[in-house]
Protein backbone atom coordinates (compact mmCIF):
# COMPACT_ATOMS: atom_id res chain seq x y z
CA UNK A 1 0.00 0.00 0.00
CA UNK A 2 1.30 3.22 -0.93
CA UNK A 3 0.83 6.75 -0.05
CA UNK A 4 1.32 9.52 -2.76
CA UNK A 5 1.25 12.97 -1.78
CA UNK A 6 -1.02 14.90 -4.21
CA UNK A 7 0.84 18.41 -4.21
CA UNK A 8 0.10 19.65 -7.27
CA UNK A 9 -3.58 18.96 -8.53
CA UNK A 10 -4.98 21.18 -5.95
CA UNK A 11 -3.96 25.11 -6.16
CA UNK A 12 -4.56 26.93 -3.26
CA UNK A 13 -6.56 29.82 -3.10
CA UNK A 14 -5.29 32.41 -1.35
CA UNK A 15 -8.66 34.12 0.00
CA UNK A 16 -11.34 31.75 -0.63
CA UNK A 17 -13.02 32.97 3.03
CA UNK A 18 -13.34 36.25 1.23
CA UNK A 19 -14.55 34.77 -1.84
CA UNK A 20 -16.98 32.22 -0.23
CA UNK A 21 -18.65 34.80 2.08
CA UNK A 22 -18.94 37.26 -0.66
CA UNK A 23 -20.65 34.32 -3.41
CA UNK A 24 -22.93 33.62 -0.22
CA UNK A 25 -23.80 37.14 0.11
CA UNK A 26 -24.69 37.19 -3.53
CA UNK A 27 -26.91 34.46 -3.39
CA UNK A 28 -29.05 35.83 -0.62
CA UNK A 29 -29.30 38.90 -2.33
CA UNK A 30 -32.82 39.18 -4.27
CA UNK A 31 -33.53 42.05 -6.87
CA UNK A 32 -36.28 44.25 -6.34
CA UNK A 33 -38.00 44.09 -9.56
CA UNK A 34 -37.70 40.44 -10.63
CA UNK A 35 -36.57 38.78 -7.22
CA UNK A 36 -33.80 36.39 -8.66
CA UNK A 37 -30.30 36.27 -7.67
CA UNK A 38 -27.88 38.72 -8.96
CA UNK A 39 -25.95 37.78 -11.86
CA UNK A 40 -22.05 38.20 -11.68
CA UNK A 41 -22.37 40.82 -14.45
CA UNK A 42 -24.69 42.50 -12.47
CA UNK A 43 -22.84 43.04 -9.63
CA UNK A 44 -19.52 43.82 -11.52
CA UNK A 45 -21.64 46.49 -13.02
CA UNK A 46 -22.52 48.16 -9.55
CA UNK A 47 -18.56 47.97 -8.69
CA UNK A 48 -17.37 49.34 -12.11
CA UNK A 49 -15.22 46.24 -12.65
CA UNK A 50 -15.01 43.03 -15.02
CA UNK A 51 -17.22 39.66 -14.85
CA UNK A 52 -14.57 37.93 -14.65
CA UNK A 53 -13.00 39.82 -11.72
CA UNK A 54 -15.86 39.21 -9.84
CA UNK A 55 -15.86 35.86 -10.81
CA UNK A 56 -11.97 35.44 -9.69
CA UNK A 57 -12.53 37.45 -6.41
CA UNK A 58 -15.86 35.15 -5.77
CA UNK A 59 -13.49 32.30 -6.49
CA UNK A 60 -11.03 32.82 -3.62
CA UNK A 61 -7.90 33.72 -6.36
CA UNK A 62 -8.49 37.68 -5.97
CA UNK A 63 -9.04 40.28 -3.88
CA UNK A 64 -10.41 43.71 -4.24
CA UNK A 65 -8.17 46.68 -3.44
CA UNK A 66 -8.39 47.98 0.09
CA UNK A 67 -9.72 51.31 -0.56
CA UNK A 68 -12.25 49.44 -2.14
CA UNK A 69 -13.67 46.98 0.26
CA UNK A 70 -16.36 49.17 1.60
CA UNK A 71 -18.04 49.23 -1.81
CA UNK A 72 -17.93 45.93 -2.19
CA UNK A 73 -19.19 45.29 1.08
CA UNK A 74 -22.14 47.76 -0.24
CA UNK A 75 -23.22 46.05 -3.26
CA UNK A 76 -22.92 42.64 -1.71
CA UNK A 77 -25.28 43.32 1.24
CA UNK A 78 -22.80 42.59 3.97
CA UNK A 79 -20.75 44.35 6.37
CA UNK A 80 -17.07 45.40 5.62
CA UNK A 81 -15.50 44.41 9.20
CA UNK A 82 -17.02 41.29 7.99
CA UNK A 83 -14.93 41.06 4.88
CA UNK A 84 -11.72 42.49 6.49
CA UNK A 85 -12.46 39.26 9.08
CA UNK A 86 -12.23 37.66 6.32
CA UNK A 87 -8.60 38.71 4.63
CA UNK A 88 -7.21 38.76 8.30
CA UNK A 89 -7.13 42.35 8.46
CA UNK A 90 -8.04 45.33 11.19
CA UNK A 91 -10.72 47.32 9.59
CA UNK A 92 -9.18 50.50 8.20
CA UNK A 93 -11.77 52.83 10.12
CA UNK A 94 -10.72 51.14 13.38
CA UNK A 95 -6.79 51.80 12.16
CA UNK A 96 -7.46 55.32 11.64
CA UNK A 97 -8.98 55.68 15.20
CA UNK A 98 -5.65 54.21 16.63
CA UNK A 99 -3.45 56.78 15.15
CA UNK A 100 -4.81 59.81 17.50
CA UNK A 101 -2.93 60.62 20.46
CA UNK A 102 -2.09 57.80 23.35
CA UNK A 103 -1.96 59.11 27.05
CA UNK A 104 0.98 58.96 28.32
CA UNK A 105 0.01 57.14 31.62
CA UNK A 106 1.39 54.31 32.92
CA UNK A 107 -2.14 52.68 32.43
CA UNK A 108 -3.68 54.28 29.17
CA UNK A 109 -7.25 52.86 30.11
CA UNK A 110 -7.37 54.34 33.06
CA UNK A 111 -7.75 57.79 31.33
CA UNK A 112 -9.89 56.82 28.61
CA UNK A 113 -13.73 58.85 28.57
CA UNK A 114 -16.84 56.30 28.20
CA UNK A 115 -16.91 57.26 24.48
CA UNK A 116 -13.32 56.32 23.94
CA UNK A 117 -14.23 52.88 25.78
CA UNK A 118 -16.93 52.61 23.42
CA UNK A 119 -14.94 53.66 20.07
CA UNK A 120 -12.99 50.44 21.20
CA UNK A 121 -15.27 47.99 21.88
CA UNK A 122 -15.43 47.20 17.72
CA UNK A 123 -11.21 46.74 17.95
CA UNK A 124 -11.83 44.30 21.10
CA UNK A 125 -14.23 42.33 19.52
CA UNK A 126 -11.75 41.83 16.31
CA UNK A 127 -8.42 41.16 18.64
CA UNK A 128 -10.82 38.23 20.57
CA UNK A 129 -11.87 36.78 17.63
CA UNK A 130 -8.12 37.07 16.03
CA UNK A 131 -6.78 35.40 19.07
CA UNK A 132 -9.64 32.84 19.16
CA UNK A 133 -8.94 32.07 15.53
CA UNK A 134 -4.88 31.52 16.08
CA UNK A 135 -5.64 29.23 19.04
CA UNK A 136 -7.88 27.28 16.96
CA UNK A 137 -5.52 27.17 14.15
CA UNK A 138 -2.62 26.17 16.49
CA UNK A 139 -4.97 23.70 18.27
CA UNK A 140 -5.64 22.44 14.85
CA UNK A 141 -1.76 22.10 14.07
CA UNK A 142 -1.44 19.87 17.40
CA UNK A 143 -3.69 17.46 16.98
CA UNK A 144 -2.37 16.41 13.56
CA UNK A 145 1.28 16.70 14.73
Amino acid sequence: MSHVLDTGSRKRRPYAVLGNRLRDARSRLREDVSGRIPRVADIATKLSVSPGFVYQVEGGWKKPKDGALAMWASVYGVRYVELCKALNRIPMDLVASLKDEIPSAVDPFSQLSEQEKVELLPYLSYVRWKLSQEAATSNERGSVL
